[in-house]
């Protein structure tokens, strides 16, 4: 009889634990699908293309479960799922990963990526790493878009373990932190221990099918970029309550506005003053360094408002090649966090880095000798042309001769008897023009009209030259501004080359230059100095360097000294560069922006140029115009002195003259022959005089 009823009774055992397991199992299906769901739909938005890594393993077929419905315990089955609801219900573009077929490219990078890995793969982290390293050397590899990796399969070690690993491996490659790891153990077994006394005892309870969804917060609770590995969340067959997920934030932001002095590795490629090396003592007496300068500026501003602690590491201050090539060498190591200084923005460096917005936007400039100032006796000479002046003289003569001709004219003798004689009648006119009166006005209408368009003449010449010479003792001129090579190859300039300019040559078109003969310098700044205060070459530079030069040297106004061509060689864009996805660029790009737009970098180079300008050992005096100094005043000193020289002249020869004719008469100078008064004008007066008295 109880041999019967075990018969009767294992049967519906049998069926209510088949029938059991089909609704847990039914059960766990649909949770899974709904995260699935959740996941990809709540995460990925239609700005761009998702793209799909397939597992490269997949498991074994197992044996069907007796109520004929695939369990979810294989990747299989989830890549199935996960692209059935992207098939039907995302927006956004698909892009399944293919190492073989990778010839093509995207317009706008991705901004997403899943991953399907299976545990059980030998060799696991290895395999792993190269699916990511393949996955990152493709040309639309986004390292700060969201990511998903989708484990599912029999675990070697502890989930907490398996995480470490995974997301360890993501940010060692890629420095991914904006990932999330969901682990699907069908056959894990959990673990719980317990403490007897002195010793620890394992125990197997179950085994039991569950979720864990892990990720990496780096700067969790002050840590500095470490591999912080978070349990967001865990879900288990008895507990698949849809609330559980959809209430967790799976991408949130893992960088801190501000960070607990956490050390920033810094260092530099540049030339001052993009960089400049400020060295002091500690209270130990150990010798340290800052880096400083119009390219580091924004970067400092940076540390000291997020209180990050920086470490600055040697820095590259020449320009040369080997030097930079082992400064790249240092940024591969991965030990570098920032570079900054003469970074371009070009295409080269993006494909290995990651570049800021830009810090400072510079031109390369042609740097030419800036115009002397011109002698001040040629630019007198210059102040009228010299068909302005050769009419003057002209009209001068003419006016000279015409006055001398009415004044002899017979019936006009008495009417203007002042200009009777030629020398007298060059007087008179020279007087005018020089704005003095002369002696005796002429008395008939003709001679004095005649008088007053010479006078009215004189005036205008003496008002414009008087406008032209105030001019030119508020300013002095200068000689012509080269403005294109043209003008250079004609000033017989020659070209300044160093060692990096044969670089440039290779990445900017300059065959314009092969009519120059070049001078090889040893540096830049002697290069350039020989523009600046030799004259007797040219080069081309940043637009910053020769002015800071200029400062250096003491010049307070480095224009009249640093000049530049009018067309420039190119224009540049000097970024910071950071490891290829490093969490720090969104907040450093902000920061930047923000200082570029409130012109805080502009006020630090007049810093700068001021900073230099007080440390100048010699003061450029020439620099500093004084507008009535007596260099400046002598050319008109000298021609008042030539002036009062050649009037003692003419005085001393008249004396002489008049000394020698009363030599020649007799003591009795009622000699007609020998009377003074020699002129017939005057003598017929006096004959006059007498006949009426």
């Amino acid at each position: 009889m109880e041999t019967r009823f075990i018969i009767i009774l294992l049967p519906i055992l049998t069926l209510s634990s088949i029938a059991k397991e089909t609704f847990a199992e039914n059960s766990t299906q649909q949770f899974v699908q709904s995260l699935i769901e959740h996941v990809l739909l709540n995460n990925f938005t239609q700005e761009g293309p998702v793209v799909v890594l397939l597992s490269n393993n997949t498991q074994e077929d197992r044996l069907a479960s007796l109520n004929a419905v695939q369990s979810p315990q294989t990747i299989e089955w989830l890549q199935d799922k996960s692209f059935d609801v992207m098939s039907k219900s995302s927006l956004w573009p698909i892009l399944v990963h293919d190492i073989e077929h990778e010839d093509y490219s995207l317009d706008i990078p991705p901004k997403g990526y899943i991953i399907f890995t299976n545990p059980e793969m030998e060799d696991f982290k290895y395999n792993f790493i190269q699916n990511v390293e393949n996955l990152k050397n493709t040309p639309y590899w986004n390292p700060r878009s969201n990511l998903i990796v989708f484990a599912c399969g029999k675990l070697q070690k502890p989930p907490a373990d398996f995480a470490h690993t995974v997301l360890s491996a993501l940010k060692e490659t890629s420095n991914i932190i904006n990932a999330v790891l969901f682990i699907f153990t069908g056959d894990t077994e959990q673990i719980n221990s317990y403490s007897n006394g002195s010793t620890t005892n394992s125990i197997i309870i179950e085994n039991t099918k569950a979720i864990h969804a892990y990720t990496l917060s780096p700067y969790l609770n002050g840590a500095c970029n470490e591999d912080v590995i978070v349990l967001i969340g865990k879900w288990t067959a008895h507990n698949t309550s849809q609330d559980n997920f959809k209430s967790i934030d799976l991408f949130p932001d893992k960088v801190p506005k501000r960070f607990t002095g956490c050390v920033l590795n810094i260092t530099a490629f540049g030339i001052e003053p993009y960089l400049i090396v400020k060295t002091y003592k500690t209270d130990d007496g150990e010798n340290k360094f800052t880096l400083e300068g119009i390219s580091m500026e924004l970067i400092n501003l940076f540390t000291r408002e997020v209180n990050l602690t920086p470490n600055f590491l040697e820095p590259v201050t020449e320009l040369k090649y080997e030097l930079l090539i082992e400064l790249v060498a240092l940024y591969t190591t991965g030990i570098i966090d920032i570079v900054a200084g003469l970074i371009p923005t070009v295409q080269f460096i993006k494909s290995h880095a990651d570049l800021s917005v830009p810090v400072l936007t510079d031109t390369l400039k042609y740097v030419v000798p800036c115009p002397k100032p011109m002698k001040k006796t040629e630019e007198i000479l210059t102040l009228f042309s010299i068909s302005t002046w050769i009419s003057m003289g002209l009209v001068f003569i003419i006016v000279s001769v015409l006055f001398w001709m009415l004044s002899n004219y017979p019936t006009r003798r008495n009417d203007f008897t002042g200009f009777n004689v030629l020398t007298q009648s060059f007087s008179a006119a020279w007087a005018v023009l020089l704005g003095i009166s002369v002696p005796q006005m002429p008395l008939s209408l003709g001679t004095r009209n005649l008088f007053i368009i010479y006078v009215w003449y004189c005036f205008a010449i003496n008002t414009v030259f008087q406008a032209y010479f105030t001019t030119y003792l508020v300013e002095p001129g200068y000689e012509p501004h080269l403005k294109t090579l043209d003008d250079v190859l004609q000033a017989e300039l020659k070209l300044g080359s160093y060692n990096l300019m044969e670089t440039l040559r290779g990445t900017v078109d300059l065959n314009e230059l092969d009519d120059f003969e070049e001078i090889i310098c040893i540096d830049i700044d002697q290069c350039h100095k020989s523009v600046l205060f030799n004259r007797d070459t040219f080069s081309f530079a940043l637009s910053y360097f020769p002015t800071y030069l200029a400062s250096l040297a003491g010049i307070s106004d480095q224009s009249k000294v640093v000049c530049f061509l009018d067309n420039s060689v190119i224009t540049l864009s000097m970024a910071a560069v950071l490891p290829i996805g490093h969490p720090l660029l969104k907040n450093l790009n902000v920061h930047i922006i923000r200082c570029v737009e409130a012109g805080l970098l502009e006020g630090y180079w007049s810093k700068i140029k001021h900073e230099v300008n007080l440390k100048a050992n010699n003061t450029d005096k020439a620099s500093e115009y004084v507008v009535f100094s007596l260099t400046h005043l002598s050319p008109v000193f000298m021609l008042l002195l030539f002036g009062c020289i050649l009037s003692a002249l003419l005085l001393g020869s008249e004396l002489a003259v008049f000394w020698i004719k009363s030599n020649k008469c007799p003591i009795n100078r009622s000699n007609s022959k020998c009377s003074l008064n020699t002129d017939p004008s005057i003598q017929e007066r006096s004959n006059k005089s007498k006949l009426i008295m």
